[in-house]
């Protein structure tokens, strides 16, 4: 065969020959799991034929385009659809038959509404407004759709949307995808605010049930596609990524070798790309980067290579980055004359079928951030401003530790870090590897830049239970790899009294490394749980330790982690570090440990509250370290349901009532699939194998039945998909995430303030039993509208000369310490009910308030008042119009879950509510749906402020009693801008699906 035959034959063998594939009916009597609705709700139809798995292939390779929209859109574009795309009518389609198409490697494109996705490919849809928005091609997107112009049109937004919340790792089917936004929306303000298209590429087999490999899926979620695009457009779209589809390549890897570069250093750019036909294509890459601050990309190099037959190629790019720190964006296009790849020897008439977009952080040979946090007294001061703030916890992707960091994407984490501050966060918590090294810490070195441009404070936790070994890179290159749990350590939870020098020289390099940040906190380890260790747990130089009680109990517990917290507090210290650590939270009400007495002598005291809301209120009193003049922080509260909304809200609430200066969600949620799941062994279930020890931490008892023998990971689950309050994969916070950030939004002057109080109840030292007591006491205040305070046994001797009373639901540690309060005048009453014999308190007169609870605490210049009302199980709520009164100042409102009322000498400065809001029964403004929360910047009265800033819980409208003068709104970070917003008889101020998601500021006259 000569050369010209030969390439005659390769012609023709990458054009291939595509046979039409008819639609396909639905099984006869199968219902759908998710039924579909539409203009073709109803209708019936003829199916087609029988469908041919042969029927489209290129070379052995399956090529066929799945078109799933409606009737209608299909009627449209039918004459003109290419001849590898394959239409389905959304109404008919069996889910299984599409499903099992995909999981060979087809592709699909979806258009219309996102009703009737499978769920298994892990795509969800949700609508960002009513309204029509306006729609444009993603600027970083992987489709080349420059010429293609859309009309404003009601859309959806595409997300992450895995088929379980919490999948178990080797066990469930994890895909491995590669989320890449085509389209985005923008409200009536400008702002991004949803994905209308997207491009799904699963690059690689799903994790346990290995399927999708090499299947591409686009989805064009709108109510009315051909209003946002008409035939032509649509034509031309569907025909650009027929062609692209038919090329056969498929991203499979794109990154740097390194996160975070310091000067002088080179760039290593990768990118494996896979082909996934039998026969070698070639393509050409061509890579161009952006310098922090540059308006355009500047090429690197263009170079060609060829991808074998159901094989991949790699393309390597090294340069050295002239100066300039900050981000740096890389562009990869991938160019290929698609109908002539096959001839491997003709360049053809390539143009750009995919782009690809990383960044990396330039840095300085020291990382150095601007200091922006300080504690003062019971208050966290961030840039110098006080207030109650909110956070969260992040994993960038569903990986918990080493592929975290490993794949790490900065250009996604800079933008999760904007939607963060956006959504009225500060305080952001992430993990150290359990094994670190170079890759893994220029990963967090690149966070920690980022967090600081985006204003916030990174929560660094070092140590955590999962880990069974840890190990850490020395400066001279050596390695160092330690036991840090071992196998029979049931009853140390989450930190370590084994190999303390090694774990002296972890925590030493860590913070040598980060001395120069200046938005960092360090958490030592995250959940403790002690519980009577002996001397084979432990390194013989803990038996020198002073100040450890002999006995075994709470008390020996407790000063042991304090003792070792203090011995890596020490080690940061050496090394240069001065930022604020933390030793962790004990699992107090598990028997664990006196988290008071172990953070007695750290900055800050957390708690984490899994239980039901109401408990981070009482638990933030009831270890409340309001008498060493420090904060607490709830640092961790979730509940393991995706954006649970009332959870995330009442939580919360109950935190500011509670006198928390902090309150941390878990979690944020993930911007991308993990590329590996964890492949650690589950450490924590090697307690079924072994004798149980009734020292053990409880819960781990039961592992051998909730974990399946075939899982793997430090934690058998994802992160974020559970436990998540964003529409993962894209920056849009979800309804959780928002109740959350509002009052963080408006916090500003919310701070606590140490203020004497008349009645104190007395909360014993390292006597976990008391704690069911006190709640209760603390329970029975709220219902009573009381005013008190909290003070801990420990700080007896400092409690303010003022004092009236003290009342100790449970014994104290010390008894006698009670006679000197009583040789001072000061009343003691002790026992369970004991508050009930006390007439000391300062109460609050809360009309109609006979189910509402009232938590009050101290703020500058005033009090906080935060009602609470019950609710019957399984009711409606039922809306409570109450009046509260304190001193000469009365506020109304109408309490449906809760309300707010923040009262100083000015007034009222601060209100949250619905219904009609009065203040000394003046209306101030009235609001028929949700609720409201009002502020007036320099803590004026509401009534007289000219400068109002607001958040509404829903669209509503909102009837003020003064004329509005102007609208304006911000994102919580810029400054705001005025807006034309429709006003009705100018005191009606209109709020829609978009506006309710802005921080409102209004010009009253």
């Amino acid at each position: 065969m000569n050369r010209r035959e030969t390439l005659r034959l390769l012609a023709l063998g990458s054009a291939g020959v595509v046979a039409p594939v008819a639609a396909w009916g639905s099984s006869p009597g199968k219902p759908k799991e998710t039924p579909a609705t539409g203009p073709d709700d109803g209708l019936t139809g003829a199916s087609g034929p029988a469908f041919d798995t042969h029927a489209a292939t290129d070379a052995g390779r399956k090529t066929v385009l799945y078109l799933v929209a409606d009737s209608a859109f299909l009627s449209a574009v039918g004459g003109n659809l290419p001849a590898n795309v394959v239409p389905l009518q959304r109404h008919q389609l069996d889910e299984a038959k599409l499903l099992q198409e995909l999981a060979a490697g087809n592709g699909m494109i979806w258009v219309g509404k996102p009703e009737g996705i499978p769920a298994a490919l892990s795509v969800g849809g949700f609508r960002p407004s009513e309204a029509a928005l306006a729609v444009s091609v993603a600027a970083n997107g992987p489709m080349p759709l420059a010429d293609i112009t859309f009309k404003p049109a009601v859309s959806f937004s595409a997300y992450i949307a895995p088929p379980k919340e919490m999948p178990n790792h080797n066990i469930d089917e994890e895909v491995r995808a590669d989320f890449l936004p085509v389209l985005e929306a923008y409200d009536q303000f400008g702002n991004l605010t949803g994905y209308p298209g997207l491009l799904m590429s699963y690059y690689a087999p799903s994790l346990a049930a290995g399927r999708f490999k090499g299947s591409d899926c686009w989805f064009y979620l709108f109510e009315n596609p051909l209003a946002a695009l008409d035939v032509k457009g649509w034509t031309a779209l569907l025909q650009k990524t027929a062609a692209r589809w038919k090329g056969g390549l498929q991203v499979y890897a794109h990154q740097s070798n390194y996160a975070a570069y310091h000067p002088g250093e080179r760039v290593q750019l990768r990118t494996r790309v896979q082909n996934q036909g039998t026969q070698a294509v070639a393509a050409t890459f061509r890579y161009s980067v952006k310098a922090p601050g540059a308006g355009a990309f500047t090429p690197l190099i263009t170079t060609r290579r060829v991808a074998s037959g159901g094989s991949d190629t790699e393309v390597l790019c090294d340069f050295k980055p002239v100066a300039g720190n900050g981000m740096w964006t890389i562009q990869l296009e991938i160019l290929q004359d698609v109908d002539k790849a096959a001839l491997l020897a003709l360049e053809g008439e390539p143009v750009v079928i995919d782009k690809r977009y990383i960044g990396f952080v330039a840095q300085g040979a020291a990382l150095q951030t601007p200091p922006m946090l300080a504690v003062k007294g019971p208050s966290i001061v961030l840039d110098g401003e006080e207030g109650f703030w909110s956070g969260t916890h992040y994993y960038p992707s569903t990986s918990w530790w080493e592929w975290a960091w490993r794949d790490f994407h900065p250009l996604k984490v800079a933008e999760d870090f904007a939607a963060i501050r956006k959504a009225g966060y500060r305080i952001v918590r992430v993990w150290v590897d359990p094994v670190t090294d170079e890759p893994s810490l220029r990963a967090m070195d690149a966070a920690i830049q980022l967090a600081a441009e985006h204003g916030l404070v990174l929560d660094i936790c070092i140590f955590t239970q999962w880990a069974r070994h840890m190990g850490f890179e020395r400066p001279d290159g050596t390695h160092a790899y330690f036991e840090y749990r071992h196998e029979r350590d049931f009853n140390i939870v989450s930190f370590s009294l084994r190999n303390l020098g090694l774990q002296r020289e972890l925590v030493g390099l860590l913070a040598a490394r980060w001395k120069g940040a200046g938005n960092i906190i360090y958490n030592l380890a995250n959940e403790v749980y002690l519980k009577d260790p002996d001397e084979t747990q432990m390194d013989a130089e803990v038996a020198t330790w002073r100040g450890i009680p002999a006995g075994k109990g709470t008390l020996r517990d407790s000063m042991l982690f304090r003792r070792w917290s203090n011995e890596m507090t020490a080690a940061i210290r050496n090394a240069g570090g001065m930022q604020p650590a933390m030793p962790g939270y004990m699992f107090s009400t598990m028997d664990g440990g006196d988290t008071y007495l172990a953070n007695e002598d750290a900055p800050i005291l957390p708690w984490h509250n899994y239980l039901p809301p109401e408990q981070a209120g009482l638990s933030a009193q009831y270890f409340d370290p309001i008498g060493s003049n420090r904060p607490v922080i709830i640092e961790e509260f979730g509940n393991g349901k995706w954006n649970n909304l009332a959870y995330y809200d009442a939580s919360v609430h109950y935190a500011l009532a509670g006198g928390a200066a902090c309150a941390m969600s878990y979690e944020w949620g993930v911007s991308w699939f993990a590329r590996e799941s964890c492949y650690w062994p589950l450490p924590l279930r090697e307690a079924s194998q072994l004798e149980p020890d009734p020292r053990w931490f409880p819960p781990y008892l039961g592992l051998d039945s909730a974990w399946f023998e075939r899982g793997v990971g430090l934690c058998p689950t994802p992160s974020g998909t559970g436990y998540g309050s964003v529409y993962h994969g894209t920056p849009f916070p979800a309804d959780a995430a928002i109740a959350l950030g509002r009052l963080g939004l408006m916090g500003k002057g919310l701070q606590r303030v140490a203020v004497p109080e008349k009645v104190y109840i007395i909360v014993p030292s390292g006597n976990l039993s008391a704690m069911e007591p006190v709640k209760k006491t603390l329970a029975a205040l709220w219902a009573g509208k009381a005013l008190f305070g909290v003070w801990q046994e420990s700080a007896l001797e400092a409690i303010p000369a003022g004092t009236k009373a003290v009342i100790c639901p449970h014994p104290l540690t010390n008894p006698s310490a009670l006679q000197a309060l009583r040789s001072k005048g000061v009343a003691v009453f002790e026992g369970p009910d004991a508050w009930q014999a006390c007439n000391a308190f300062e109460k609050v007169d809360v009309k109609n308030g006979e189910q509402v609870k009232l938590l009050a605490r101290r703020t500058e210049n005033g009090v906080l008042f935060t009602l609470a009302a019950e609710q019957p199980a399984d009711a409606k709520p039922v809306a409570r119009t109450v009046a509260l009164q304190y001193g000469k100042t009365a506020a109304g409102l109408t309490v449906s879950d809760f309300g707010i009322v923040q009262i100083t000498g000015k007034g009222v400065v601060l209100m949250e509510g619905g219904g009609e809001l009065r203040i000394n029964g003046k209306l101030l403004c009235s609001i028929p749906q949700g609720r409201v929360i009002l502020s007036a910047p320099g803590g004026q009265d509401l009534l007289q402020a000219k400068q109002i800033q607001l958040m509404a819980t829903v669209p509503t409208k909102i009837s003020f009693g003064r004329k509005i003068a102007s609208v304006g709104i911000s994102d919580g970070v810029k400054p705001p801008v005025k807006v034309t917003q429709r006003l009705a008889n100018g005191k009606d101020l209109l709020i829609d699906d978009q506006l309710v998601k802005y921080m409102i500021h209004l010009t009253l006259a």
